[in-house]
């Protein structure tokens, strides 16, 4: 898919977005549509319908965006996603986009830029597809798309900064996409070392007995069971170093059997995505860092693959970590949290003066958020600014209480605490607070647990089927825009 601005309309197929109220104006737009074809439906949120031209005339597609008053900017992002596949589908090979029917409408705000940069990122993102492995993969029809109007710089660097933002969070897919048979945690390091090669962002690979030295103990324990062992990948960026250190720390579980306590799910297959935390963070950096972002930020991330052999971790087993606390091992199937562990005390280490993680940590956040609302807690003030970061990508994060009374609910007979609750309830906020006891008091935190948002079930809007991305472009918006202490 190709995208160029260009002084006129010559491709065969004209799109435009429409509110529900846009739907009167439509024929002013389209001389040869008549009024009577022009259907409420049409201008509904994720409606595609084709017109086809006559007489030398493109075809028109229009693509709904609901209301008026219910628009949000990710809904541009959404439209192109629909547009992009429905072209596909026609196998077209030009098409030009037009704003028009939107632009009386005070709403759709905001420079024509960041709409352009819009539809880019969402026309790439929705129709993304992993078919590596596929003996005939999905043919690329080479579409141009184009945007009617005088080229500026600005018009340019809006299609460079939407084809960028969708290239790094198509890769963050591509990794938690992966089957776990070819993306082990020594992989994982190498795909990174891989991708940064060549940039200011140095890579760091802890493994082996540098673990121990390190004092990486949860993430040691955790690893011991796969003939895969673990590693621990740190990434640093600094392009401004007047900036303070900001932490980004990814959960990188190749693979989450659930060790001893191995899981009893009919099918397990989905859990190569445990390691969708560590593909966020990494498709955030790859944004910073390709577009050269002011930041100064390291990503963390510990790798491992959680699987029983005579060598695992048991339930019942005592982990001393770095800052003196002691965690027994209540079920191994709650392993994310013991990882973390060990990077939130080295982000603080390091001189970190923040710290974000990202984590597919729990299912409790599934059933109490759904599929399309990832969990976060910590500071007020860092929630705050990630959730508005996240908005504009449709990225949607929502603020749980980090209840104090409910860390007694881990109190542990033989350490200073267990990793799970002996009390079956609030499992996202509990997993919250056991991380909280890792986390410096100098260290400003935020946990997200973005277990349900990691993949879709169904291709719509920039969402294909399997891994989403989810997180790459809101953080790197937040470390990019937000001023922080």
């Amino acid at each position: 898919m190709k995208f160029e601005i260009s002084g006129a309309c010559s491709a065969e197929t004209l799109i435009v977005p429409v509110f529900l109220e846009s739907l009167p104006d439509l024929p002013k737009i389209q001389q040869t549509l008549e009024p009577a074809k022009i259907m409420p439906y049409m201008g509904a949120r994720h409606a595609v319908t084709w017109f086809y031209g006559s007489s030398g005339q493109p075809d028109l597609m229009l693509v709904g965006l609901g209301e008026r008053a219910k628009f949000r900017s990710s809904f541009i992002r959404e439209a192109a996603g629909n547009a992009g596949r429905a072209l596909r589908k026609e196998k077209r090979q030009s098409a030009a986009v037009s704003f028009e029917a939107l632009a009386a409408h005070e709403s759709f705000g905001g420079c024509r830029a960041d709409d352009i940069a819009a539809w880019v990122e969402g026309s790439l993102l929705g129709t993304y597809s992993f078919d590596n492995y596929k003996a005939k993969p999905v043919e690329d029809m080479g579409v141009t798309i184009s945007f009617v109007g005088q080229e500026s710089i600005a018009w340019t660097e809006a299609v460079r900064l939407g084809e960028l933002r969708a290239q790094s969070t198509m890769w963050a897919r591509d990794l938690a996409n992966e089957p776990p048979n070819c993306l082990r945690p020594r992989n994982l390091a190498e795909r990174a070392a891989e991708r940064f090669a060549g940039t200011p962002a140095q890579v760091t690979v802890h493994e082996g007995g540098e673990l121990e030295r390190l004092g990486f103990a949860g993430l040691a324990a955790v690893g011991k069971g796969s003939v895969h062992p673990p590693v621990f990948l740190e990434i640093r960026y600094c392009s401004d170093a007047s900036k303070p250190l900001a932490a980004l720390i990814g959960k990188g579980i190749t693979f989450d059997t659930g060790g001893i306590s191995l899981k009893r799910d009919n099918d397990i297959s989905d859990m190569r995505m445990d390691m969708a935390g560590a593909a966020a963070v990494l498709g955030a950096l790859d944004i910073m860092v390709r577009s050269g972002a002011a930041v100064n930020v390291v990503v963390l991330i510990p790798s491992a693959e959680n699987t029983p052999s005579d060598r695992s971790m048991l339930p019942g087993e005592i982990i001393r970590y770095a800052n003196g606390l002691t965690v027994q091992v209540g079920n191994t199937d709650s392993e994310g949290r013991l990882i973390l562990a060990d990077a939130l005390i080295y982000a603080h280490r390091l001189g970190a003066s923040q710290a974000i993680d990202v984590a597919t940590l729990t299912y409790s956040v599934v059933g109490a958020l759904g599929s399309r609302v990832a969990g976060i807690l910590g500071d007020d003030r860092l929630v705050e600014a990630i959730k508005t970061a996240g908005e504009p990508f449709g990225e949607k994060v929502w603020q749980l209480p980090l209840v104090d009374e409910y860390e007694t609910y881990m109190d542990s007979d033989y350490a200073d605490a267990c990793n799970i609750s002996r009390v079956g309830e609030a499992g996202a906020i509990t997993a919250a607070l056991f991380l909280r006891k890792f986390v410096h008091p100098e260290l400003t935190w935020a946990h997200i647990d973005m277990n349900g948002s990691k993949d879709s079930s169904a291709a719509k809007g920039e969402l294909a089927v399997g891994a989403t991305g989810f997180g790459a472009r809101m953080l790197a918006a937040y470390l990019t825009e937000q001023a922080f202490e």
